[in-house]
Parts: C-alpha cells; structure tokens; sequence
C-alpha cells in the first residue's frame, strides 16, 4: 500500500540494516503453531519486541515486523470486552495458520448483540511522530461484517484525527485506508467498532508510519502562563548532556508515624489547616496545623461506606454549590463504587439515592477528579479480570469520565481498563496495580500508584516484624500522562519508588498506601501515606500514617553533571513579561532563541548571565543590557545551559 509490498518474513532485511520509516504488523503467515495460537505472536521466535502492554495477554514482545521498523513506536492492545488474541478457528481463514488477530463479534443470537471495541495505542519514542495508515480484513465466508473507525490524538478522549466505516461486506476487504492525512507527535489510539457475527472476522495486516521527529522538534506549543515540568518530553526540542530522574522525597517527624491510622482515605489543606480523612466503618475526620500533629474531630455522618476500608475525599474547584463543595467516592457493599456530597466534609448525602454508580469492581482506592482542561470529572476503580488455572486473583484498574454527576451521576464513560502486562500474560505474578490515584497538577496528570510486587508470594518466611521483604508488598510509585489514561510507567518499571518503604524493623517496612491527594503549601509537596509492617497476606499489627515532603516542582527534573548540558524548548508565543525558573546547582542560564532556534541579539552568548551556586525556586534570569519583556507577543525557544545542577520547571509571568 502506497508503493510498499508486503513481503514474506523469510524474505525481511535483518535486524543489522538500518531502520525503515515504515511497518507493516503482519498478523498471519507466521507459521504459529497450533499449539501456541492462544499464547499470541510472543511465541513465535525473532518476531520483533516492538510491543508492549497488551491488556488481553497476548502481544507482548511479538510483532512488529513487515516491510521496514519503526523502532521508536510501540504499540499497545485493549479490548472492550473480546479477551482473546489471536484466532483458534484455523479451517476458513486464509492464511490457514490462524494467526490472524481476530474481531470477535457479537455474542448470542448472532447478528443482534452490541458492537465490540478494539484499541491499538501507538506510542512514539524519541519525539518521533507516527502515521496509521490502512489495515486488510479477512473475512469468512458470505457472513455480513462492518466495521467503524476512529483515530484519537493523545487518548480516547483526544480529537478525533481521523474516522470512518467500511460499511456492510462479506469477504475480505484490502488496504481500507483510514484517513488520517499527517503524523501526529504524541500518543495515537486507533479505535475500530466492529459489527458482525462471531468468529468472521479479523485483522491481517496493519500498516503504519513512523515521522522523524525534526517536525515535532519546531512544531509550536501553548505555553502561555501555566507552569511547565519536566517530567516529559512536551516542552523539549533537543536536549544534551542531560539526564531525567526522579526527586526524593523526605520522611517528616523522623520517619515515625504522625497518626495512628490507616488509609484508604485522603489529606488535603483547606482553610489554613490539613485535614484527614481515615479508614474506618464509619470513617474518621481529624484536623492539625502544622500537617505533624493530628486530633480527631468527628467520625462521618451519613456516609455509607458499607465495606469500611476504601473511601477517598475530594474539595471540587468546579462546584458552585457550596453543600456539593466536598466529594466522596467508596464502595458499595456491591463492590461498586458510589459517590456522596457535603458541606463540611463531616455530613454526607448521596449521590444516585445511595445506589451504586459503576459496576464492578471499588474494594480498593476510588477517587474522583475534577479535569478542568477536559472539562470532565474523572473516576478511578479497580477492576476485575479472569483469574489462571492456578486461582491467583488479577487486579486491574480503571478509568470514567463524565461531565456533571449531580445530573448524571451514573453517566460513566469508560476510558480504559488495563493492568500491568508489558512482560506478557505472566507479569500478574510479578506486579500488579492495586489503586490509583490521579493528582493533577499544572496540567501534568500525576498517577499515585499502589504496586503489588510479587502478589501471594509467602517464600520469604512466616510472619516477621522485622524483617524487610520483598515479596508480596505494596510500593508507591508515580506515573505521568498529559491526558489522564496514556500513562508514562518507566519509574514502575525502573523500581524508581516514589516513597520507598522503611528499613528492617520499622512500621512501614511492608506495605506503603499513598493519600488519594497530594497537598502543595509553604512552597513544597506534602505526601501522605499509610504504612505497614508486614506483608499483604500476613497479619499486621502495626499500621499508621506517615508524612514526607518534597520540593516544590521536584517530583521529575533534569539533571547535568560535571559537563555543561542544555535543553532546549519548543518554540512558543510569549505571553507574559517574565520568567521564573526552579533551578539549583553550581552554574547555570538561560539564552532565548527564535522559532527557527537562532539567537536573539541581547539574549544569547556572553548577553546571558550565568548564575552560580544557585537554589531558586523562582529565579528570574537576566540579560545584559535587555528586559525580557522586550519579547513579549514574539515566538521565542528557551535554551536552558545547566552543570552541575538539576531544573525542575519554569514558568513565564505577567
């Protein structure tokens, strides 16, 4: 399709010739024995390790070979409700080695259930920007099919790029293009709807480009006065010499809890006090000054946490009626999740009459969010996935949104469902996500995690206080997203915690649960958690609530050595008169360039003050002899030179 062959795999260029722009995921012809269909492509050997992430078990570290590579694109499977991967009805399809991926259908009676949804989530690497341009269906028979498209930009709930249909057919249809006419620099899904019987249906080959990122590098960004972080690539043009990592947050009152607790449940900091919210049947409220020293005010009223261990509070900066300003989200005693309102935090009423909003599953963290950027309330739930042969209980989670739950409290639209399965179907046994939590936080969506590593494993002995295990514990970890479901899981897995649990011997040495919240006050971080001093399957006589605060801004930062790095950004319209910086280290300034990177006279070279031995939360550069607000209403790049230093964000000021 567009001057390519599709080429037989004996016949590919080895992995030694240089990479091609162009990929075509070859979904049959691979010679899958039978015995392995259901395994997926991982089985069958040198196919490529170009995916990653697949939610129904399957492609991991399989595919992603045809005629070229796109080795900076990976490519990431989810389905609505079809948990199969790849055909096991060999007889009628043609490429005879049933490794096509199949469509599956509606279920009984046959042609009259709902449509079934597909997602491929294609993630570039490097800047690079990526192009998805048609797929072949294979057909069975004289069977009716139709299958609809869209191609979201970011997330299914991005811009549509492109859409279409295929219409009523039989048989197989070839090269159906699908319309999207340019690369896009950033996370592409491509949702495909599909009507039709069962098992008539599927996808042979799936064609797509990868872009050099040098258009990416000079495309405009908004920047206007929001804060910009570091924790990805968004704002970055080129960068060298510099490396990104995470910030370490500091264990407040010596380690030692600073409440006798236990979350799920919430901190935050409202009318010059923080306030929290812990676990119990009903839930408890307590009050403090200082974030240290916490007194009990008041259990709940009228909050019907049935289950008693998995609410988590929320102030709404939407809300215009103050008796909704509080939220609430918990499970049911269905195992479903409900949310309340309240004045105070302290009285409750319920949303939907008291009756659940979602179905299953909410037995661990639940939390809602306001996304004033989406313009929709968020809500995240565990979810349920099937269980293997040998009972070990699988735990995913899940994403909602909806615009206005006082109309519509149960007007949920599902976003996504997945667990960790990057490294295949397996990976349950090593990791799995417990709760999530999402933080937003200058338009960066922070998810607080909670990791089971090792679910279920006991190996490491019978109950002991003092002992530090690795297995079969909770750890804190932080992924990034900039549209709350495309989340970034490198510190997960990296093993970069973001609280790491305590030494041999202390309360939280087991098991650390994260506040649904994190609070920004007195110009840093404060973290909560609750901590524990045995494993998830083990009894655990000590728990509570610990603290630990963090620089302002420094959850994420780049960071130069001994040899002077630079990171350059995105060209952007200036729309304030100064700028502040969150730097500190040895030497360190700031050159502004144009939009096509060349420098502006007065504001780079010699012109660009260094500044040495700095810790700034908001420095503001300077220039010889210029006034940054000179600039203002010009398209500009920032070139930020660094040794010996870590930047953790800036942000242009009226």
């Amino acid at each position: 399709m567009n001057g390519k062959t599709f080429l037989a795999l004996a016949l590919l260029a080895s992995l030694l010739t240089p990479p091609l722009p162009a990929t075509v995921v070859m979904f049959e012809n691979v010679k899958l024995p039978a015995a392995s269909e259901m395994d997926g492509l991982q089985s069958v050997k040198d196919y490529g390790d170009h995916v990653s992430g697949v939610s129904s078990g399957g492609f991991a570290n399989s595919f992603a070979r045809g005629n070229g590579w796109t080795p900076n694109i990976s490519l990431d499977f989810g389905a609505g409700k079809d948990r199969k991967t790849v055909s096991s009805w060999r007889a009628e399809w043609d490429g005879g080695d049933g490794a096509n991926y199949l469509l599956d259908g509606d279920p009984r009676p046959r042609g009259s259930g709902p449509p079934w949804y597909y997602w491929y989530t294609f993630t570039p690497r490097n800047r690079a920007g990526v192009t998805i341009n048609s797929l072949d269906l294979d057909g069975v028979g004289n069977h009716t099919n139709r299958v609809d498209w869209k191609i979201y930009a970011g997330s299914r709930a991005g811009k549509v790029l492109a859409s279409g249909s295929t219409g009523n057919f039989s048989g197989d249809r070839e090269k159906v293009e699908l319309g999207m006419k340019s690369p896009h620099f950033g996370s592409v899904v491509l949702e495909l709807i599909r009507s039709g019987a069962r098992t008539t249906l599927a996808i042979d080959n799936l064609d797509f480009d990868e872009a050099p990122p040098g258009k990416a590098a000079r495309s405009a960004i908004e920047v206007g006065n929001r804060k910009q972080l570091f924790v990805d690539d968004y704002v970055i043009s080129e960068m060298t010499g510099l490396s990104r990592d995470l910030g370490r947050p500091v264990k407040l009152n010596g380690g030692k809890p600073v409440f006798d607790a236990w979350f799920y449940g919430t901190v935050l900091h409202d009318e010059g006090k923080f306030k929290l919210w812990y676990r119990g049947n009903p839930y408890g409220y307590a009050e403090s000054k200082d974030g240290i020293h916490f007194r009990r005010i008041a259990k709940l009223v009228g909050l019907d946490t049935a289950r008693g261990d998995s609410a988590t509070f929320y102030i709404d900066p939407h809300e215009k009626n103050p008796a909704h300003r509080y939220k609430a989200c918990y499970a049911h005693s269905t195992i479903r999740a409900a949310l309340s309102y309240s004045a105070d935090g302290i009285h409750w009423k319920p949303y939907n009459n008291g009756k659940p909003v979602t179905g299953r599953a909410a037995d661990t963290t639940n939390h809602i969010t306001w996304d004033e950027d989406a313009k929709v309330y968020r809500l995240f739930t565990r979810t349920d996935y099937p269980r293997p042969p040998d009972g070990l209980e699988v735990r995913g989670t899940r994403s909602m949104t909806n615009p206005d739950i006082k109309s519509d409290p149960t007007g949920w639209k599902l976003v996504r469902d997945w667990k960790f399965d990057r490294e295949g179907p397996e990976e349950c046994r090593r990791r799995q996500i417990y709760g999530l939590s999402d933080w937003i936080y200058h338009g960066v969506h922070f998810a607080q995690m909670m990791v089971f590593e090792w679910p279920n494993d006991l190996s490491e002995g019978p109950v002991d206080h003092h002992k530090r295990h690795e297995r079969d514990v909770l750890e804190y970890y932080i992924a990034t997203s900039r549209d709350g479901d495309s989340w970034d899981l490198s510190w997960v897995y990296a093993g970069r915690k973001m609280i790491t649990r305590g030494p041999a011997g202390s309360w939280d040495k087991d098991m650390i649960v994260p506040s649904s919240e994190i609070i920004t006050h007195d110009d840093k971080h404060w973290l909560y958690y609750a901590g524990s001093n045995e494993r998830h399957g083990a009894p655990r006589p000590t728990q509570g609530i610990g603290a630990a605060t963090l620089r302002l801004d420094g959850f994420v930062f780049l960071e130069a050595g001994a040899r002077m790095g630079s990171v350059t950004t995105k060209p952007f319209r200036l729309k304030g008169k100064r700028l502040q910086v969150n730097v500190a280290g040895e030497k360190f300034r700031v050159e502004v360039l144009d939009e096509k990177g060349r420098p502006w006279p007065g504001f780079s070279g010699p012109e660009a003050e260094t500044v040495s031995n700095v810790d700034n939360l908001r420095l503001e550069p300077q220039w010889k002899g210029s006034l940054f607000s000179a600039l203002e209403g010009r398209m500009v790049q920032l070139k930020f030179h660094l040794e010996k230093a870590r930047l953790y964000s800036f942000q242009v000021r009226r």
